[in-house]
């Protein structure tokens, strides 16, 4: 078997045959050909083109004309894999092709993944898109590429936020941990959640990079792209409210230092957008405070976390209890149990009386030494 260069009747690109064979297929658009018609269009080429047989033989002389067709119907057809190969394959042609490095940019949504979305090579395609169109389409590629960048990000925050929601199994790993030891099990569960809250982190960072790299005075002038930015933010907000809702699970909560920096980060999704759109969006919603956040069977009792026997309860809890070390190992026991124990029992009758008869009084007693049950947001 010799295998020989010659050259795609279709596409244009260079592919090696066996010259043996009459036909063959070609690897790079999928056409038949004529084994001999190959051959001979591939010497044509090297005569014209003072070229030496050998050099680079995938892509050299290949027609970027019909590559980019070819990337495009596959980006079209859902196949962003191959349309990433095909865009490439292009570019080794064509470095300054702007329809292939924009092709590329929409294609790495198909071979990036959660925990690598590939978000710089994003930015880098579309920049270099925005680079060598010409000037009387520059505009037009600019509103293309960064109305890309913002939905992208926008999905990407979707998927983060529709993951950090998902707790259907870290509720049973918790649950596992507590049968071992309920002293050990919020920790336990928490070093157990760590790498998944990492990579769904990260992808709100990616989101963040992508949103940057629309200057603010193009989104200030753009209602599609006040509409996107806007829908960013708050994804954004969803997201890190139910991160503090994933947290409580296992006792855990965000730090001051990481509400105020979250609330920061939300400026940065904001960037952009005029006044009446940016008040849609609020930072308050950002902070440390989940549903439950840790009274666990007095919510359950009194059916609501704000009600005046809660709020006293969370007053004593934050500045009596959390005021010693035996007070904050009796927090962390109630943590490590009670979302248990409300799972396992919080539904039925004898539960919410039992709970309720002893909470009463140990209200009520508060109450008498001075703990107020007025509106209160929890202090950590």
């Amino acid at each position: 078997m010799a295998f020989v260069a010659a050259k795609c009747t279709q596409c244009g690109a260079n592919i090696e045959v066996d010259d043996t064979k009459d036909a063959g297929i070609c690897q790079h658009c999928g056409t038949a050909f004529i084994t001999e018609k190959a051959i001979n269009n591939y010497n044509t080429y090297i005569t014209n083109n003072n070229n030496f047989a050998g050099a680079n033989i995938n892509v050299i002389g290949g027609d970027i004309k019909n590559l980019l067709e070819i990337a495009n119907n596959s980006l079209e057809g859902g196949n962003g894999k191959e349309a990433f190969e095909y865009a490439n394959k292009a570019l080794e042609i064509k470095t300054d092709s702007n329809e292939a490095w924009l092709i590329k940019m929409k294609a790495l949504e198909y071979v990036g993944t959660i925990g690598d979305p590939r978000v710089g090579e994003v930015v880098t395609c579309g920049k270099n898109a925005i680079q060598y169109v010409s000037i009387d389409k520059k505009e037009e590629m600019e509103e293309e590429v960064y109305e890309y960048y913002l939905s992208r990000a926008l999905s990407l925050l979707v998927i983060a936020t529709n993951q950090i929601n998902d707790v259907v199994q870290l509720k049973k790993t918790f649950q596992t941990f507590s049968l071992v030891s309920v002293l050990t099990a919020a920790e336990r569960t928490r070093q157990a959640d760590s790498a998944t809250v990492n990579i769904l982190e990260g992808l709100a960072n990616n989101a963040l990079m992508l949103k940057l790299s629309v200057p603010e005075e193009k989104i200030s002038n753009n209602d599609k792209y006040q509409n996107l930015v806007k829908a960013v933010a708050n994804q954004y907000v969803e997201y890190s409210k139910g991160l503090t809702e994933r947290y409580a699970i296992y006792g855990s909560k965000l730090l001051d230092s990481a509400v105020e920096a979250r609330r920061k980060t939300l400026d940065l999704f904001k960037g952009g957008l005029n006044e009446e759109n940016g008040k849609v969006v609020s930072k308050n919603e950002i902070n440390n405070d989940s549903a439950n956040n840790g009274c666990y069977i007095a919510t359950c009792v009194y059916g609501s976390y704000d009600c005046p026997q809660v709020w006293t309860l969370r007053r004593f809890r934050d500045y009596t209890l959390d005021e010693s070390w035996y007070g904050r190992l009796f927090i962390n026991c109630y943590y490590a149990i009670s979302p248990t124990l409300v799972k396992w029992f919080g539904e039925t009758k004898w539960f919410r009386s039992f709970w309720k008869e002893r909470l009463d009084k140990m209200v009520f007693r508060l109450n008498e030494k001075g703990v107020d049950n007025t509106y209160y947001n929890d202090r950590h």
